[in-house]
């Protein structure tokens, strides 16, 4: 005989009364109220954010060469002075003071180098993936004549004379030649090797120099047609060069070294700089001083042709990068604080 199971909770069998059945339904039906709320509002937003909004009423934010890294300067027609530096910006000003942003079309966004001008209005600047900008207007609006990402190199020294050909030196031997004022440039192979070539310049006639890493200097003597590698009298790189007449050259570089050529590259001397810092950037003055600038804002000058400096400077601040005179007898400096105008005009300003 089964035992009789006794069911202690009754309301386990008890039947829902209609009135809390209706109760929980109305709670359902608000639950799934809120629910398509909540869908409709990520909807809307969703449409939203592709919708076209207006521009924020912010003002633009224009580049300041005082807050980058600016590698060169050089002055243009008319008095004006043009620098160039890193993300592809060119600058232009009427003394100094005040800087405006150059035309750049296209604005690739890569370092330049250099600036330089073959003739007043006839300016150049170079830089990383071998672009190459030119002016025909004094630095105000510059056009891409040459470009190549895909090379990854870097132009970093650009020389001539508007007639031509204008040179352009930079990483792995890259040497790049043009005939016609800068409008198209050509590759020509130095046979010197992969070193890279930091600086070349000229006497404005048929003599050459360009220097690079590891000790490179090479000279042609047929305006760049041919090159002889000279023999090696340093290990360390070489930045820049100074052409201070046919016969006397100075070329300069690491470790605040300097030497002297009295014959064009047969024999070389070493110079005391009055310094141990490297140095990256030098200028002959109309006044026949030699002006050399680089690591730590070091500044060296020599009064008689690079054969004794006497230091100016020792920096502290950022490096320089570039020095240059102008027409007024001023120097202009660029690096890593951006320019500077420094000294006291010798003639009035073109006005």
């Amino acid at each position: 005989m089964q035992p009789v199971t006794t069911i202690k909770n009754e309301s386990a069998l008890r039947t829902v009364p209609p009135a809390e059945v209706g109760a929980r339904q109305s709670h359902n039906r608000s639950r799934i109220l809120i629910g398509l709320c909540v869908v409709g509002l990520v909807a809307a937003g969703t449409v939203a954010s592709f919708l076209p909004r207006p521009s924020p009423a912010f003002p633009s934010s224009d580049a300041q060469p005082q807050l980058m890294l600016i590698n060169g300067a050089a002055q243009a027609e008319g008095g004006n002075l043009v620098a160039a530096g890193e993300l592809g910006h060119l600058f232009y000003s009427k003394g100094g003071a005040q800087w405006s942003e150059a035309r750049v079309a296209p604005q690739r966004g890569s370092t330049l180098t250099q600036v330089f001008f073959a003739e007043p209005a006839l300016g150049l600047a170079v830089g990383h993936d071998n672009w190459i900008l030119r002016s025909q207007d004094g630095g105000l609006s510059w056009q891409e004549v040459n470009f190549d990402a895909e090379a990854a190199e870097a132009l970093m020294s650009v020389w001539g004379k508007a007639q031509g050909p204008l040179f352009a030196t930079g990483s792995f031997g890259r040497l790049l030649i043009s005939d016609d004022r800068g409008k198209s440039w050509q590759p020509r192979d130095t046979g010197l090797g992969d070193r890279h070539f930091y600086g070349i310049a000229g006497d404005g006639r048929q003599r050459l120099m360009l220097v690079g890493e590891s000790g490179l200097v090479a000279r042609s003597a047929d305006g760049g047609q041919s090159w002889e590698r000279l023999a090696d009298f340093y290990n360390g790189s070489f930045f820049g060069l100074i052409a201070v007449s046919a016969n006397e050259w100075l070329v300069y570089g690491m470790r605040g070294k300097v030497f002297r050529t009295g014959d064009f590259g047969a024999t070389w001397q070493e110079i005391d700089a009055d310094t141990g810092l490297s140095l990256y950037g030098g200028t002959l003055t109309d006044d026949g001083r030699v002006v050399l600038v680089g690591e730590g804002g070091v500044v060296t000058q020599s009064g008689d042709g690079g054969r004794t400096f006497k230091r100016l400077n020792d920096g502290g601040a950022g490096s320089l990068s570039s020095v240059a005179e102008l027409a007024d007898g001023r120097l202009i400096f660029t690096g890593q604080s951006g320019i500077s105008v420094a000294g006291k005009p010798a003639k009035s300003p073109t006005p």
